[in-house]
């Protein structure tokens, strides 16, 4: 099985489908018919078509066919580390960071665009 970024479509009943093709295409490559897998695998015939035509079984079940047909380690692979948590860590840890706070000067400097900017001339005109 590839992983499921690989799925043409993005929601849960398309790869559910498309899963249970993947393993109707194990189960014929090696030959077996749909009751011989049932049985191998220990699961109805009735939950084998579900699971192959929609993908609809229990997790349990879909674990049990996968074993028999030699693909659970595509399923061991989807739960065996945490990948989610590791990129989660990676972007908090490139966030930007606030720069650190400049000290505040305890001078006032006064320009000449400054309004506490005083000239002679502003304090005998009164303006």
């Amino acid at each position: 099985m590839d992983t499921i970024a690989s799925f043409t479509q993005r929601n849960p009943s398309s790869i559910a489908r498309e899963v249970g093709h993947r393993l109707r295409s194990f189960r014929l490559a090696k030959g077996w018919t749909q009751e011989e897998l049932a049985s191998r695998a220990g699961v109805s015939l009735s939950t084998l078509k579900m699971l192959e035509s929609k993908g609809q079984a229990s997790f349990s079940r879909l674990i049990r066919v996968a074993l028999i047909l030699g693909v659970e380690g595509e399923l061991r692979e989807l739960f065996s580390q945490p990948l989610v948590m590791e990129s989660i860590e990676a972007i908090k840890r490139s966030e930007r960071q606030r720069a650190p706070r400049r000290p505040r000067s305890t001078t006032t400097t006064t320009t000449p665009e400054s309004p506490l900017f005083i000239t002679e001339k502003s304090l005998t005109h009164g303006s």
